[in-house]
């Protein structure tokens, strides 16, 4: 098979064969011409939902929560299961946005309310790029990219955003025991907002442990009147639904209260199974089902250290580690005529991907003055190959920017290296023994087998990785950390 074209400027390639010696530092970019008419875009990303929450990855009613809005979607669509996210949700949404490693961005930690800084107004979002190519652009729900002016969506490519700017807990604060105001970074907003492209927040209402209840209801409504005024547009439309649950705290909606067995985390899943149903149905209802990918994933694994208020992954660890149970997230691809219903694949995918394959399907350009680590795989999930084109995976943690930061952790192919890992996100550091640790994890998914001693060749295999990010971010240095703008190098 003949390599695709490779334009753009340095990046590091991940596909095909990373490691052959005509592997330069370049983007590949498909050289399909979108299809006509492009399709409608909807992604639909839960937080914090564990791998086996939806019943078409084995939970479900099997965990006393069936979901069998999911399950449809899965027999209608793709199922990935090696799909993976980021170990936590600011970098999960910077990378979906940009289709650039968050280390590159400086979005690879959490942003906490107020820090008065953000994704970097010089980032070039998948908004941005569909907006260009004549999308409509809107985003319902969590933002968690920052929280001052120049970061904010209705800034950075989408014409409108209606929804909340942080984590779902960080609305509870003012109402827990001991808070103190003074603790505050800045003047962090406790609230439902709203605006339209270029026009300043304005709060809708306050949001606290009452209210959060019904943040998911809201988002939903407005996602599908949104869909509803679309219907008759000649223009093709791109939204982000950006759902508060499953994250904690479960404050129930009374609709939803006891309607699982496994109590409010439960309700919260059902419940936010039940929006994901009714996006479909409207997109049904609208006309415009045979011309609309929708895509359904999770920002992360489960948080353990909250249980029994979190998901349920068979992998071990979750949020913010880089063992499976904290990136490998479901991913559901709807899109009726265009992908097999009813296909499954093991392949290799992450939320990067979606920046590039989305850019891909809409006749956007991509950047050219930046690395773009995002791969189109329009081609895989069309069904026009089999396989993915993506290769391998890398985990950084920390606040840590420069060039020769390493990797937390890297999958290639059916492998897993972990330099430095975590049992939860509380801590403590991982003990595996030997380091790095090596787990092939098609045959032992729970990493608790370190094979290092006998895989040189894996162990190699991640070096020149490492190299190869590193001669990248030389060239095109990372954009110091924006979540915590003046931390030091982390050790």
């Amino acid at each position: 098979m003949t390599p695709p074209e490779k334009v753009g400027v340095d990046a590091v390639t991940n596909r095909k064969n990373p490691l052959s010696k005509d592997s330069s530092l370049q983007q590949i970019i498909h050289e399909d011409v979108a299809p006509a008419p492009r399709p409608n875009i909807i992604l639909m990303m839960a937080d914090n939902m564990g791998y086996m929450d939806p019943g078409c990855y084995g939970g479900g009613d099997v965990l006393g929560a069936p979901t069998p809005r999911m399950d449809q979607m899965a027999k209608e669509g793709f199922k990935l299961t090696s799909f993976y996210s980021e170990t936590q949700c600011t970098p999960t949404r910077a990378a979906m946005l940009t289709g650039r490693l968050p280390i590159r961005t400086g979005m690879n930690m959490a942003t906490p309310p107020g820090v008065g800084a953000g994704i970097s107004p010089n980032e070039t979002t998948i908004a941005k790029v569909l907006s260009n190519a004549g999308y409509r652009t809107a985003i319902f729900g969590k933002w968690h990219m920052g929280d001052i002016n120049e970061s904010e969506p209705q800034n950075l490519g989408f014409d409108e955003f209606f929804g909340q700017l942080y984590h779902f807990n960080a609305y509870s604060q003012t109402e827990r025991l001991g808070y103190d105001p003074d603790s505050e970074l800045g003047k962090p907003i406790y609230g439902l907002v709203e605006a339209n492209k270029g026009e300043n927040l304005k709060v809708v209402e306050p949001l606290n442990l009452t209210s959060m209840a019904f943040v998911d209801e809201q988002n939903a409504d407005k996602a599908i009147a949104y869909i509803n005024g679309q219907a008759n547009s000649t223009k093709p439309f791109f939204l982000y639904l950006a759902f508060a649950r499953t994250h904690f705290p479960s404050v129930q909606n009374p609709k939803w209260a006891g309607m699982s067995s496994k109590g409010p985390y439960g309700d919260g899943l059902m419940e936010m199974d039940h929006y994901i149903g009714q996006v479909i149905d409207a997109v049904k209802e609208a006309g415009i089902d045979n011309n609309t990918i929708i895509v359904m994933t999770s920002d992360n694994g489960p948080t353990l250290d909250q249980w029994p208020d979190s998901g349920f992954s068979p992998f071990r660890g979750g949020i913010g580690t880089a063992y499976e149970g904290g990136v490998r997230v479901p991913c559901i691809v709807r899109w009726p005529g265009k992908i097999e219903a009813g296909r499954v694949s093991n392949g290799i995918m992450c939320t990067l991907d979606l920046f590039s394959t989305f850019a891909a399907l809409g006749g956007g350009k991509v950047p050219t003055d930046k690395p773009i680590d995002g791969i189109d795989q329009s081609k895989f999930l069309l069904g026009k190959q089999n396989n993915s084109d993506r290769e391998w995976v890398v985990w950084y943690f920390g606040a840590d920017s420069s060039p020769q930061a390493y990797p937390g952790a890297i999958r290639w192919h059916q492998f897993k290296i972990h330099y430095k890992a975590y049992d939860s996100f509380q801590g403590p550091e991982s003990n595996y023994g030997q380091i790095p640790a090596v787990y092939n994890i098609e045959i032992d998914p729970g990493e608790q087998h370190n094979i290092a001693g006998e895989h040189d060749f894996v162990e190699n295999a991640g070096i020149k990785i490492y190299r190869q990010l590193v001669a990248s971010m030389t060239k095109y240095p990372n954009t110091p950390s924006r979540a915590f703008p003046n931390a030091a190098k982390a050790s």
